[in-house]
């Protein structure tokens, strides 16, 4: 039987894990609360992993990476709300559009610092710091909670994104609210993108971080976008990732399959939530990516 210090410490070291997908899902939750569907989160992840790494390489300082990957996955989400509402285009083509940008520029960015750098300034392992990363993702979280639930901005962000047509005849700025949305949301993207180079993996190559921001989608939707409800999901994804080794050497499995793990859970959450009550429950909002465009006409 397991002591609780064992215990302890083996929650501590998913920290890293628990908190980039907690604090990625519950931006992506914020941002698609608004009405805009968020197809764009792997890329910008992905991207938002290069750049922590290439800052924190250059600068040899790992919150100059974590700030400069929150600023750019912010105006991201700016530009990728800007345009899903101020123009009758589709929120699927954008999304993707985004998503392989990011891919490219992640590429583009990281390839020629890996070549000359190797190596960059990393957040500390030490039960300190995973402690820290942990209570500072739950804060963020239940401020998040805070916000949507008893504010006017919160209250504001669920209206555009249930009905925006009645929201603005109630004197909501639609664009205006999904703009702080996108802002809000994706800086949360982009510290979860520099927690998982940073924190996580310490290390960086092509590719690094791809698909893990479909891993945060999934950890969002099986949870009803819900900030309180994300704790758990992000708890059970952060724990899988962070201990999927362990796992490959207990049940002796090809490391094909310890890689694949994620993503069948990922898969996995978001069957088990389009096939139970969960999806009544929980359900997303109803003006979710539909497109909504304020026609100006003169007489």
């Amino acid at each position: 039987m397991m002591s609780l210090k064992t215990i302890l410490d083996l929650v501590l070291a998913a920290g890293p894990a628990f908190a980039t997908y907690y604090l990625a899902a519950v931006g992506h939750g914020i941002f698609e609360k608004s009405g805009v569907l968020n197809l764009a989160i792997d890329g910008v992840f992905t991207l938002g992993v290069a750049l922590a790494f290439a800052v924190s390489a250059v600068y040899m300082n790992p919150n100059l990476g974590l700030l400069a990957s929150v600023i750019v996955a912010s105006a991201f989400g700016v530009i990728i709300a800007y345009l899903t509402t101020k123009f009758p285009t589709s929120h699927g083509a954008i999304g993707l559009s985004t998503m392989f940008v990011g891919y490219g520029l992640a590429s583009l960015i990281g390839v020629p610092i890996r070549s000359t750098t190797p190596n960059a300034a990393w957040y500390p392992l030490s039960d300190t710091f995973w402690a820290e990363i942990i209570v500072v993702a739950v804060v963020i979280g239940l401020l998040a909670q805070y916000m949507l639930r008893k504010t006017k901005l919160g209250a504001s962000i669920r209206a555009a994104g249930e009905n925006p047509y009645a929201a603005s005849a109630l004197g909501v700025d639609i664009l205006k609210i999904r703009l702080i949305a996108g802002a809000i949301g994706y800086a949360l993207i982009g510290a979860g993108a520099a927690l998982y180079v940073l924190a996580y993996t310490q290390s960086w190559s092509e590719g690094t971080g791809m698909g893990h921001g479909w891993v945060a989608f999934a950890v969002s939707l099986s949870a009803g976008r819900s900030p309180l409800l994300t704790l758990l999901s992000a708890a059970v994804f952060g724990g899988l990732v962070n201990y999927s080794y362990s796992l490959q050497a207990a049940a002796n499995l090809s490391p094909h399959i310890t890689n694949m793990l994620p993503f069948i859970a990922a898969l996995a959450a978001m069957v088990i939530y389009a096939v139970t009550p969960l999806r009544r429950r929980l359900a997303p909002p109803k003006g979710l990516g539909k497109i909504y465009f304020k026609e100006e006409r003169t007489v």
